[in-house]
C-alpha cells in the first residue's frame, strides 16, 4: 500500500519535474514568468495597523496610552461617478471605533473624504494612496477595534476588526514601546517628528530608499544611564549586526529612530530585537520585516527550515529522527535526499532542487504576514505553492465591499480549484476548501 505521504511526494515531484522540464524546454527568460507570477499575486487594496505607546500626559499615579491606528487603501475599491467636467468623483466615510472588553462603546473618530481624478486609469489605481491616521487616549486594559469603510456612491462598507490589548509599561522599570516601520519620516528633531507614514506590511521593495523604526524608550530614572542594544537578525537566525550604545536618560519618553537600510543590504526576511537596561532592569521588544526588492532570491535556506518545508513529504519516523538530529547529520541527510531525485543526473544542477528553493523563496516573498510573524512557506497559501507550484489563473477578490478577501487558485493539469479566504482582513488566508 502507498502511503498518503508517498503519494504526496510522487506528485510534488511529478509537478516540479514537469514545471522545470517546460521552462527549460521553452527557454524562456528568467524574468518573465516572474512578472507573471508577481501579477497574479498582487498586493493588498486595505491594509490598516495598531500601535500603542505611553502618553505625554502620563504620571505616577494614572498611566494613559496613546493608540495610534493608521489606514491606506487604494482608489481601485471605490466606486467612481464620471461628471459632466469629464472628471471622475468617489466619496466615501471611514469609521474607527473602539470598545472595551465589556462590549461598551468608549470612543470614536470618523472622517470623509471625496477623490476628484481626471482619467479612468485613475479610478483603478491599485497603490495605497489614501491614508488616514488616527489617534485614541487610553488606559490600559483589553479593546476591540473596529474599521468601517463606507463607499458614498454604493453605500457598501468595508469591515474589519482587531483585539488590542495595552498590557501598560509602568513607570516603576525600564520600559520600550512597540515598534514601528517606516518608508518615510520627516523631522526637525526627535523631539519634534512632524510626520511619519508607515510600513503597514513591513515589507521594504526599494533598496535605494531609507527605511526606518521607530520606537520609546521609558527610563524610571532620568539623568541615569541606559544600555541600549539593537540586533537585527536573519531567516537563519544569524545577526546581521548588533550594536550596543549607552544613552542618557533625559526624559520620560525617549523617541528612538533606527536607519535599517544602514545595516540591510540583501533581501531577506529578518527580525529587530531592542533590549534597553537600567537599574539592573531589562525590557525587550522585537518585530519581523522584509527586505524584497528586484528577483533577487533570498539566501539558502537554512537546513532546519528546508526540512520543515518537506515535513509532509517525510515519513514521520524518519522526520521526528530529523527534529532530534545534529546539524551535521541533518545536512547529510538532505543532501542525499535531493541526490536520489535529480530529474538530470548528467547536469551540475539539481533541477529540482532548484525549483524547490524557488517555490519556498517565492512563497516568502508573496506569503509572508510580519504582523502574525508567519513565515510565508507556512501559511496555507504558501503549502499550497510549494506542493504544486505555480497556478494556471488566480482569481483575486482583494478587499471588495461588503466580502472578505478571497482567492481562488485553479490548476489546469490538476483539474483543481482551491478556495483561500482572509477573514481577519490582514492577509492571513487560510484554505477553507478544495474542488
Amino acid at each position: 500500500m502507498v502511503s498518503y505521504r508517498s503519494s504526496l511526494l510522487v506528485v510534488f515531484i511529478a509537478v516540479c519535474f514537469f514545471v522545470v522540464s517546460s521552462a527549460i524546454s521553452q527557454k524562456m527568460p528568467e524574468q518573465t514568468p516572474f512578472n507573471q507570477l508577481k501579477q497574479m499575486f498582487g498586493p493588498p487594496l486595505f491594509l490598516y495597523d495598531t500601535y500603542y505607546f505611553l502618553s505625554q500626559d502620563s504620571t505616577d499615579h494614572g498611566f494613559n496610552y496613546r493608540l495610534d491606528v493608521y489606514v491606506a487603501f487604494a482608489n481601485d475599491i471605490l466606486q467612481f461617478v464620471k461628471e459632466r467636467q469629464g472628471n471622475f468623483t468617489a466619496g466615501y466615510d471611514l469609521y474607527v471605533s473602539i470598545f472595551d472588553h465589556k462590549g461598551n462603546h468608549v470612543a470614536e473618530i470618523s472622517e470623509g473624504n471625496y477623490i476628484n481624478v481626471k482619467t479612468f486609469e485613475q479610478t483603478n489605481n491599485r497603490e495605497l494612496a489614501n491614508k488616514h491616521y488616527f489617534s485614541f487616549k487610553l488606559p490600559s486594559g483589553k479593546y476591540q477595534l473596529k474599521l468601517d469603510l463606507t463607499d458614498h456612491d454604493t453605500q457598501k462598507s468595508l469591515q474589519r476588526e482587531k483585539e488590542i490589548n495595552i498590557d501598560g509599561f509602568g513607570l516603576d522599570k525600564v520600559a520600550v514601546s512597540e515598534i514601528l516601520f517606516a518608508d518615510i519620516v520627516a523631522v526637525d528633531s526627535l523631539e519634534n517628528i512632524q510626520k511619519i507614514v508607515p510600513n503597514l506590511n513591513r515589507n521594504f521593495i526599494d533598496p535605494k530608499s531609507y527605511f526606518w523604526a521607530y520606537f520609546e524608550i521609558y527610563p524610571p530614572s532620568i539623568s541615569r544611564n541606559l544600555k541600549f542594544i539593537y540586533t537585527i537578525i536573519d531567516a537563519s537566525e544569524q545577526a546581521v549586526i548588533r550594536n550596543e550604545q549607552q544613552l542618557t536618560a533625559d526624559r520620560k519618553i525617549m523617541p528612538y529612530l533606527l536607519d535599517l537600510s544602514k545595516d540591510i543590504k540583501t533581501p531577506g526576511r529578518y527580525t529587530l530585537i531592542v533590549q534597553v537596561e537600567q537599574n539592573e532592569k531589562k525590557a525587550t521588544t522585537k518585530a519581523k520585516f522584509s527586505a524584497n526588492w528586484s528577483n533577487f532570491e533570498f539566501s539558502k535556506l537554512n537546513v532546519n527550515i528546508a526540512i520543515e518545508a518537506l515535513k509532509e513529504f517525510i515519513p514521520d519516523k524518519e522526520y521526528n529522527f530529523l527534529k532530534q538530529a545534529p546539524d551535521s547529520a541533518k545536512d547529510v541527510w538532505f543532501k542525499e535526499f535531493w541526490e536520489r531525485r535529480d530529474p538530470i543526473p548528467d547536469t551540475e544542477e539539481n533541477e529540482l532542487q532548484k525549483e524547490f528553493y524557488q517555490r519556498v523563496d517565492f512563497a516568502n516573498n508573496h506569503f509572508t504576514i510580519n504582523a502574525l510573524d508567519e513565515e510565508g512557506w507556512k501559511t496555507d497559501r504558501g503549502n499550497i505553492y510549494i506542493k504544486y507550484g505555480p497556478p494556471s489563473d488566480v482569481e483575486r477578490h482583494v478587499d471588495q465591499l461588503n466580502l472578505p478577501p478571497y482567492e481562488i487558485w485553479y490548476y489546469e493539469k490538476l483539474d483543481r480549484r482551491f478556495y483561500f479566504e482572509d477573514k481577519s482582513g490582514v492577509g492571513d488566508f487560510h484554505l477553507v476548501r478544495i474542488e
